[in-house]
């Protein structure tokens, strides 16, 4: 699926998505002086990455991106940060002397994970800390919603089943929790997993549609080849938006966004 990410649009809530960062960040290890080599896994425009940076002041701080867009955000605005754009399915291409490797809502895009995490817990010396958090949307009305358009006249002519954004994870029509636990322990002296759901409050359906359009909408909306299909799926997809998340006296629609940790001690 040929897109590219916008650094601007998904920085219009990026103190909300961010916030998992700063609570997966509080659980790593305080700084001791002893973490020198720091990675982060899908890095984006860099506001995860700045949060290691503070962490751990004297590391070195890699963040890779498959996105040449992100990476190049990311330098513009934390030049005192290294950026590479490399791609979570060759993570083995990666040095394996970590102290800490760290991931932000990027593995839900990257196929393979019993492949994957084994080859993210591996860039971890011993003695290290993995930590990584992912979103849980297969079953979120909102994703149902953008998957059934795609398949729906008339933007299946241009998008299909074929061209159904990929999400990934163990569980099948489910998220499996303890599959994750069962594919990170055996690599790890000590493993914790835990779910949060993020209520994010969006100023309004139009506020909703411009949270999806820097993620989850994006890859349908570039399938589309002119302004009115997209303009027409954007109104589809709040029609149906209205019957399951309701808009609130103050204008407000709160909308849940379930997402999974684990913490590994290498």
């Amino acid at each position: 699926m040929d897109f590219t990410w916008d650094a601007t649009q998904y920085l219009k809530f990026s103190d909300q998505r961010t916030q998992p960062s700063r609570d997966l960040v509080g659980r790593l290890p305080a700084d001791d002086g002893s973490v020198r080599r720091v990675l982060d896994i899908g890095c984006g425009p860099g506001n995860s990455t700045q949060l290691l940076r503070d962490r751990y002041p004297k590391a070195e701080v890699l963040g890779i991106d498959s996105s040449e867009s992100m990476v190049e955000a990311a330098r513009a605005q934390h030049p005192d940060i290294d950026f590479e754009v490399a791609d979570a399915t060759d993570l083995d291409a990666l040095p394996d002397d970590f102290d800490v490797v760290f991931s932000n809502a990027c593995l839900q895009w990257v196929p393979d994970h019993r492949s994957v995490i084994p080859a993210f817990l591996r860039r971890v010396r011993a003695g290290g800390v993995a930590a990584c958090q992912f979103t849980e949307t297969i079953n979120q009305p909102a994703h149902r919603i953008m998957r059934a358009l795609a398949v729906e006249a008339p933007f299946a002519e241009h998008i299909g089943e074929h061209g159904a954004r990929p999400y990934h994870h163990l569980g099948g029509d489910r998220f499996d929790v303890g599959a994750y636990y069962d594919l990170v322990a055996p690599h790890a002296r000590h493993t914790q997993v835990w779910e949060t759901t993020y209520w994010h409050a969006l100023d309004g359906y139009e506020g909703v549609v411009e949270w999806y359009r820097g993620t989850g909408m994006r890859p349908y909306l570039a399938q589309l080849p002119d302004d009115d299909l997209r303009t027409a799926y954007e109104q589809a997809f709040v029609d149906r938006l209205r019957a399951v998340y309701p808009l609130h006296a103050n204008g407000t629609v709160l909308v849940p966004m379930p997402r999974f940790f684990f913490l590994a001690a290498m």
